[in-house]
């Protein structure tokens, strides 16, 4: 008990993670007091139509672009408003699979070129290709799944026309519905934290990672793409870019080599990453318990449609 309160979490990961979210949520509340977010839900409204999915889940889609913190704050507040089932929740946060995706690529891209060349083009397009394949299946899933009557709640011809309110009057929106949302993501999000910052500080997620990697066997590889895949897991995606780097530009592995790699270490370390990241963030948007399910499917779809193209690119490349 000594050596647990001798730990004290460090402070700068925690403002990080609890700025971004506070400056999703204020982001969420002020698009939502402008009505900026009936307009932007054009853009997907045949896709939604098509799943569906209602307004709330159009604009989620199209702030997602922006803000996937802020997307998930709307679905957040309309699951609670109950606006929203918790089965289209669930699809529509796996409908912004995409936008999700294209706002970390250029970070990810313009971070691995300079490492490994060609691979990160590779990955790259392949990561695109994943996510706008998990959206396409979530649309058809919403199709069966969702009943038809949710699209009448989209109003293309009288909600979007709404008139705008001033400016002051959105801001003392945006800040009422702000003060409203902050008090669960404190007092829940940052008990998470601890508990998450705990686990990792005495080895139990290195203890589950280095078991799968054990276990699992990658005789089909080479050492140094094993140690891509280890870094993956153990200190994410950066390290596993320098080593993969380091290996490439010797020449040790190639470049489809690194590609096979760094899919293989995002299967394995995505269900640790989903708990150590997403569950402080996912619990301050909504009740703990459903934010373990959406959680759960998240990450279900990303290992399989990641898995699956794992496959492919080793059956078709090697």
């Amino acid at each position: 008990m000594q050596d647990f309160l001798a730990v004290i979490p460090p402070l700068k990961p925690l403002l990080n993670i609890f700025t971004g979210l506070a400056l999703g949520v204020f982001l969420a509340s002020l698009l939502e007091a402008f009505n900026i977010t009936k307009q932007i839900a054009k853009i997907t409204k045949p896709f939604v139509r098509y799943a569906h999915l209602s307004d709330v889940s159009a604009a989620a889609f199209a702030v997602a672009l922006f803000s996937p913190a802020s997307a998930n704050a709307m679905l957040g507040e309309a699951l609670y408003d109950k606006k929203l089932s918790e089965k289209e929740v669930i699809i529509s946060n796996l409908f912004n699979s995409l936008p999700s995706t294209l706002t970390h690529i250029p970070t990810f891209f313009l971070m691995s070129f300079a490492l490994i060349g060609k691979a990160a083009v590779i990955y790259t397009l392949i990561s695109m290709c994943t996510a706008v394949c998990r959206t396409v299946a979530t649309i058809f899933v919403g199709r069966f799944l969702l009943p038809a009557s949710n699209v009448r709640t989209l109003g293309v011809t009288q909600k979007f026309a709404e008139e705008i309110p001033p400016w002051q009057k959105a801001l003392q929106s945006a800040w009422k519905r702000f003060k409203k949302r902050m008090p669960r993501m404190l007092f829940i999000g940052i008990p998470i934290y601890f508990v998450m910052y705990y686990l990792q500080h005495f080895g139990y997620f290195d203890l589950f990672e280095k078991f799968l990697v054990e276990n699992l066997g990658f005789d089909f590889l080479k050492p140094e793409s094993i140690s891509i895949i280890v870094f993956y897991m153990a200190a994410e995606l950066r390290a596993s870019l320098i080593a993969g780097g380091t290996a490439y530009q010797a020449g040790s592995i190639t470049a489809n080599e690194v590609v096979l790699a760094l899919l293989i270490g995002n299967v394995l370390s995505t269900p640790m990453r989903g708990i150590r990241h997403q569950l402080p963030a996912y619990a301050s948007y909504y009740p703990t318990g459903f934010a373990v399910k959406l959680i759960f499917y998240n990450q279900f779809s990303r290992i399989m449609s990641l898995a699956l193209v794992a496959v492919l690119y080793y059956i078709i490349v090697f």
